[in-house]
């Protein structure tokens, strides 16, 4: 029988050495530990592109934006090196939740939905959700008379006209000289009646003597003073259309409209909630085309980002209307197990009572209120 071996002391010390190594390893590998373990170099921060006055890239490749200056701000404090890595809408969220960056900055604001997937700081402004529609301005009298709608009332009104011209010269070529001779002298007498009578003039060169043709007559007098109601009517409409304004007024008016959106953000997000048909687009400044076009009558966005959008081309033709569906807060993207959370949050508490973060939003907004 082969005697048993006795356990050793550096054979525990060993196991014990293990043990310690495993533990280390599992700890650097969760999310909480990674973030520790790169507190103090290089964190990676996924920015919305294309989102000024909020987070942009400009000319010479340098980022700027209100998100960006906090930013600047909070990795002072602290001491954080940052690599910042442009992204979309649809995919600043996703490269936080995944762990490809460590925070996610830009007009990304908080809603129910984005907290299921990630966490936020603290506000750093407040925005709200508005609307923008076309506002063209024309030369009344031209484009009214010029317009097809008005040609084709026009070209309606003169063919019934004619036909009850015809109606007229039938019924009194073989009794009345006036609509006799040549067809065609006949014929134009026949519609030189049908006008005068539409148009209440009666001249009374020329009259009707058949029971007929005075028969069509009455009920031509009859119609014509629905025909020229409508006509008149019609077209004091298109001369006024431009005092009417656009045909949406307000956020009750986007359930009849043609709305679009930008694909995934909060305002898209605002829409489906309240069940209200839209297009989304991949970028403002493709909903911004699809307003001029006349394709689309109102867009729905940050409306913080669209007056910046309106001021970068001052003849823009289109105006946000007054007044905004929800308040909206941008913070920065993070994960639920950032250690720095209350760091962010104490810096950012900090820089929104200062006189140089309103001097920040100035230079931004044109906004030195308190507002954060």
């Amino acid at each position: 029988m082969t005697p048993r071996r006795r356990p050793r002391a550096h054979d525990g010390l060993r196991v014990r050495h293990v043990l310690a190594i495993l533990a280390v390893a599992l700890s650097l590998s969760s999310p909480a530990a990674a973030a520790a373990a790169d507190s103090s170099g290089t964190v990676t921060v996924a920015i919305l592109r294309d989102s000024a006055p909020i987070s942009y890239q400009a000319e010479d490749g340098v980022w700027m934006g209100l998100a960006v200056e906090m930013w600047k701000r909070v990795a002072a404090e602290l001491h954080l090196e940052t690599r910042f890595e442009g992204t979309d809408r649809a995919s600043l969220l996703d490269a936080v939740q995944s762990g490809q960056a460590r925070f996610g900055i830009g007009p990304i604001s908080i809603t129910v939905d984005r907290l299921k997937r990630v966490d936020f700081s603290v506000p750093i402004y407040a925005s709200g959700i508005a609307v923008a529609v076309p506002y063209a301005r024309r030369s009344l009298p031209t484009d009214a008379v010029m317009s097809m709608a008005f040609l084709k009332l026009l070209a309606g009104l003169l063919a019934v006209a004619i036909i009850v011209g015809t109606a007229f010269w039938l019924a009194e070529r073989r009794a009345n000289p006036a609509f006799a001779g040549r067809k065609m002298s006949g014929w134009g007498t026949g519609i030189w009646l049908s006008v005068v009578t539409m148009t209440t003039v009666g001249y009374g060169d020329t009259t009707p003597r058949t029971v007929s043709g005075r028969v069509i007559a009455a009920l031509w007098m009859f119609a014509s003073i629905v025909l020229i109601s409508i006509f008149t009517g019609t077209v004091a409409t298109l001369l006024t259309l431009e005092r009417l304004g656009p045909r949406v007024a307000g956020f009750e008016d986007l359930e009849h409209a043609r709305v679009v959106a930008v694909t995934a953000s909060a305002a898209a997000h605002f829409l489906e909630a309240r069940q209200v048909p839209a297009q989304n687009l991949p970028d403002p400044e493709e909903a911004l085309q699809a307003l001029l076009d006349g394709r689309a009558d109102a867009f729905v966005f940050d409306r913080a980002l669209l007056a910046s959008s309106i001021k970068q081309h001052p003849g823009l033709p289109i105006a946000i209307v007054p007044g905004i569906a929800r308040l909206e807060y941008y913070a920065f993207a993070l994960r639920p197990d950032e250690p720095l959370r209350r760091q962010i949050n104490e810096v950012i508490a900090r820089t929104l009572d200062t006189a140089a973060w309103r001097q920040v939003r100035f230079e931004y907004f044109g906004d030195k209120s308190d507002q954060h």
